[in-house]
């Protein structure tokens, strides 16, 4: 209204003015003043309404700052918790927004005051009179404290919203990180992929650092705000009513959990692809060697031939022993592959089962590798053995022949007696020596062929093989002509000598007789030439002669033993018949003299007493009647005594030896009747249909014994018709030909259920139709029978002989294999299923039943098993028998070779339990106990065990050979030479590597 009325009175001043009416100056004056008044009116009543206005907009200001605060504190109060990530980032950002407004207003508010509080302090120089400007001041001062809550207040809502932020950030790190620890889990438990382990391996390590270095960063990362959390003194929860400590303890927890599990899943990953990468490794290493196994094999075959001479084999053996360096290495490696396999093993590998067939594939290979060289190494020490034996005995019979064709006068000399004696032993121990020199020939003939034959069994190779059979049965055949020429030789040369010995006792008891006549007869008939006196002294005298004439007795005797000897030996040839003949005519004479003077001085005295007797000369006169024990009697009256029990023995083993050549001609006889009336008759005769074709059956080989006996064995036995104790050293000699007794017995069983079957009525006619007197199944068991007979004589002769003497317990033991080789073979024969050739097996050295306990059986029960024991395996089987009871075949099991076993002889709490193993050292894992029948059987076994087991010992290291003897052409040393092989000629190898290299005896298991 002001301003238009005072407009209005200006416009009226102007009208006025305008109108004249009144000064118009002054109108003016009054309108500018009046105009001036109500401009500075306006101009107050404007700065009036500004600071009105800033006061309006500053208290309001004030007012919505206060109520942020209110709310601000509201909020913190109620602890708002953002529910994820998302919704933790958009309040963060808010805040900050907000808190920013909130300055920014803040600030601007307490600007606006303190401007109002300027224009009021402008407006009023003079004081504060109405109290706005202390109204403002104070509203600052709140301003301003409030400030400084709102900084506080968004500090701790912007720390709260981070603290959450990192939270959520923190959760969904660590459920992120979870995710990957559980799906790397699933991948872990799934199966691996295909490729090669070690790169595998590597790729698995680098997601194991990565999986690890995750895992560390998030549980870093929860670490740090756990810390955060506890440092922060404000209590934030994650949901409504867990706190977020607790929240950040329970994932950090669940993570280190879920880690654990991934690296335990790691871990056993880790293992299987280090395990897979082992075994890809050791399946390489077990290839490599393989390979060189092969390499050995194909050098072994490349060198494979048998020796026909010395030098050939020792150029063997060098070679022999260059492939034993050359497969060294192979021996290391295969050793380290069947270790390593070993400690996979027991590392609890995942594929035991594969990691097994390696190491048994490099062990059955190596083994194999290892037979074929140890065969071969027995060829080799074996083809030396013969060709310097058979040079050495061929020496020493060629020397021998030379010797013993000497014509050689040994009555000659000092003292002939002890001198011929002398030789007459060293003869015979010549014989002895010289007939186990042959033997020994023989001996190392048989194990040359032996290993010829099993070494050449190993490649199916045949050429040349009977080559050398051929050549050493040449050699056989020369050594053989050159023993029956030696000792025919031999028998001559004893026939001399023992001439030579006759002599010289002859020569010395007629020595005796001389003196005896000369000095003691003499000298009686010296001093006894007149009769008596008298009566009395002529009785005297007649006495004395009577005394004297029976001390002459011994003389007597002596003197016609002497002539009736000398008549004998004359009769028979002797060498020295002249001389025998000259010394017994001066005997003769001398004792005749002797008796004649004596007679004549007793007839004296008879004559002179008036008695008349011819007593005298019945008993002076020497009877000429021949005595068939006078050479006996002539070396007892000399020797003073004679062994009686010798002389029983003697005569014993010649009624030994007569009745052993008797009953090999009645034998000879018997097979021939067989054969002739028997076996020639079912060939071309009519026979049932059961028996057609089947004499190979019922007769076996008869045949091939008969022509064995009738041609050679009974000319050979009758060479020792006189030497009963070497008669051992013929059946040694012929020892091989008895195998054909083997045949024959395996083959008995069924040829007597044929003849039980079908025989009876067309053999019975042919034994009535040729008038035989035994029935046809009694010259069926000759052959049999004759063995048991041969057994029988030989040790009824063997407890006549010296101990040591001959070789009769040589001979005798031939004779007892024959029966044991034919039950061995007849047992093998039953055996099926075995996963190697029979003939491989090599010869049966025992075979019997056990109670057996495997530790590979699940139920460690004793099982019932027929054992059989060769020289290359131990072999285990089952027997299954018939309805009678009897074995009627033996199931094959299992098998070890001889080369890896081990011995223990005693277990603990039965007397009759033994046990094999292989390996290094017994454990019950790889020891399997055998209960024998007896403790006889045990303690038999175990010895035949560690025999074998010493002969298939196999060295890397091939024996020095020994060094060669100088040659000499002396029999005696040559002889000795030879005896010195007998000992080592079957030792052929005694070095081991054993199962990879052990010696595997032990005493006891306790």
């Amino acid at each position: 209204n002001t301003y238009t009325n005072a407009t209005k009175l200006l416009t009226a001043a102007e009208e006025l003015a305008q109108t004249g009416e009144c000064a118009a100056d002054e109108i003016y004056a009054v309108a500018h003043e009046l105009e001036a008044h109500v401009s500075s009116f306006a101009t107050r009543v404007e700065q009036r309404r500004r600071r009105l206005d800033l006061a309006v907009v500053f208290y309001t200001h004030e007012k919505e700052l206060s109520g942020w605060v209110d709310e601000l504190r509201q909020e913190l109060q109620q602890d708002e918790v953002a529910e994820n990530l998302e919704t933790a980032e958009r309040l963060l950002d808010q805040c900050a927004q907000h808190r920013n407004s909130c300055m920014e207003a803040c600030a601007s508010t307490i600007a606006q005051g303190e401007a109002l509080l300027q224009e009021l302090r402008e407006d009023c120089p003079e004081g504060d009179t109405t109290g706005s400007v202390s109204a403002v001041e104070a509203a600052l001062d709140r301003l301003s404290v409030l400030r400084q809550e709102l900084e506080e207040l968004w500090a701790t809502r912007k720390l709260r919203l981070e603290l959450c932020l990192r939270l959520r950030v923190f959760e969904r790190d660590a459920l992120e990180a979870s995710g990957q620890l559980e799906m790397w889990a699933q991948e872990l438990r799934a199966p691996p992929r295909e490729g090669s382990p070690e790169q595998l391996l590597r790729v698995h390590n680098d997601g194991v650092a990565h999986m690890q270095n995750t895992a560390f960063q998030v549980l870093q990362q929860g670490e740090e705000l756990a810390q955060v959390l506890e440092q922060a003194g404000v209590c934030i929860m994650a949901d409504g009513q867990h706190t977020a400590s607790a929240r950040v303890q329970v994932l950090q927890e669940f993570l280190h959990d879920r880690e654990m599990n991934a690296e335990d899943l790691a871990e056993m990953r880790r293992i299987r692809l280090e395990q897979a990468a082992q075994l890809v490794q050791l399946q390489n290493d077990a290839q490599h060697v393989a390979n060189w196994i092969r390499n050995g094999e194909a050098m072994l075959l490349a060198s494979l031939r048998v020796p026909e001479t010395l030098s050939d084999a020792e150029q063997l053996r060098l070679e022999h022993e260059q492939f034993q360096v050359a497969i060294e290495k192979t021996h290391t490696s295969a050793v380290q592959v069947k270790h390593r396999a070993d400690a996979l093993v027991s590392a609890n590998h995942y594929d035991p089962k594969s990691i097994r067939e390696v190491a048994e594939d490099v062990t059955k290979r190596w083994q194999q590798l290892v037979t074929c060289a140890q065969e071969r190494n027995k060829l080799v020490t074996a083809s030396i053995n013969f060709y310097k034996t058979a040079e050495q005995v061929r020496s020493v019979l060629d020397s021998l022949e030379r010797e013993y064709k000497r014509d050689e006068d040994w009555c000659s000399g000092g003292d002939k007696g002890n001198q011929v004696a002398t030789l007459v032993g060293k003869h015979q121990e010549q014989k002895e020596a010289f007939l186990k020199a042959c033997t020994l020939v023989r001996r190392t003939a048989e194990t040359f062929l032996k290993y010829t034959n099993r070494s050449l069994q190993f490649y199916s190779y045949q050429p040349g093989t009977a080559g050398s059979e051929n050549k050493v049965k040449s050699i056989l055949e020369e050594l053989l002509s050159k023993e029956n020429k030696v000792l025919e030789y031999w028998t001559q040369r004893k026939k001399r000598l023992d001439q030579c010995h006759q002599y010289v006792l002859y020569e010395r008891s007629a020595k005796q007789a001389l003196e005896w006549i000369h000095e003691t007869g003499e000298s009686y008939l010296a001093t006894h030439t007149n009769v008596g006196k008298n009566r009395i002294e002529n009785e005297q005298l007649l006495k004395e002669h009577n005394e004297f004439k029976g001390a002459a007795k011994e003389v007597r005797e002596r003197v016609k033993l002497l002539i009736q000897l000398a008549d004998n030996l004359m009769e028979k040839g002797h060498a020295h018949a002249s001389e025998i003949k000259q010394s017994v005519a001066e005997v003769d004479q001398r004792y005749k003299a002797f008796s004649m003077r004596m007679d004549s001085y007793k007839t004296q005295i008879e004559d002179d007493l008036g008695i008349q007797s011819d007593e005298g000369q019945k008993d002076m006169s020497i009877d000429r009647n021949s005595d068939p024990l006078l050479e006996d009697k002539i070396k007892g009256k000399d020797l003073k005594e004679l062994n009686e029990e010798k002389r029983r023995s003697a005569r014993r083993k010649e009624f030994i030896m007569a009745e052993l050549l008797q009953t090999e001609r009645t034998y000879v006889k018997d097979l021939e009747t067989c054969i002739r009336y028997f076996l020639e008759e079912t060939r071309r005769g009519k026979v049932p249909a059961g028996l057609q074709n089947k004499e190979s059956i019922i007769f076996s080989n008869m045949e091939e014994i008969y022509q064995f006996h009738s041609d050679t064995f009974l000319r050979e036995l009758e060479k020792y018709e006189t030497m009963p104790e070497d008669v051992g050293h013929c059946f040694v000699t012929w020892a091989a030909k008895f195998d054909m007794y083997v045949t024959y017995c395996k083959n008995k069983p069924e040829s007597q259920q044929l003849l039980i079957d079908h025989g009876s009525p067309f053999f019975e006619d042919l034994q009535k139709k040729h008038k035989i007197e035994h029935p046809i199944a009694a010259y069926l068991i000759k052959p049999v029978q004759r063995i048991t007979k041969y057994q029988l004589l030989l040790k009824d002769l063997q407890t006549h002989c010296q101990e040591g003497q001959g070789e009769i317990k040589d001979g005798l033991e031939v004779m007892l294999n024959v029966p044991k080789k034919a039950n061995d073979a007849l047992h093998l024969s039953l055996l099926e299923g075995c996963d190697v050739r029979l003939d491989t097996l090599g010869d049966v050295v025992l075979q019997d039943s056990f109670t057996v306990w495997d530790p590979k059986l699940l139920i460690r029960k004793g099982k019932d098993r027929h054992v059989f024991l060769f020289e290359l395996y131990l072999l285990f089987s089952k027997e299954v028998k018939d309805s009678a009871g009897k074995a009627a075949k033996y199931l094959y099991k299992s098998r070890l070779m001889t080369s890896e076993l081990g011995v223990t002889e005693h277990i603990e709490g039965d007397e009759c339990k033994f046990a094999v193993w292989t390996g290094r050292a017994p454990t019950s894992d790889t020891r399997i106990v055998l209960r024998a029948n007896s403790l006889e059987a045990k303690q038999l076994w175990v010895k035949r065990l560690r025999e074998v087991i010493q002969e298939t010992y196999f060295s890397l290291s091939m024996p020095k050979s020994p060094a060669k003897k100088s040659s000499s052409q002396r029999s005696s040393r040559d002889l000795e030479e030879c005896a010195s092989l007998d000992d080592s000629v079957e030792n052929l190898d005694r070095n081991s590597l054993a199962s990879f290299g052990s010696t595997n005896t032990t005493d006891s298991d306790k």
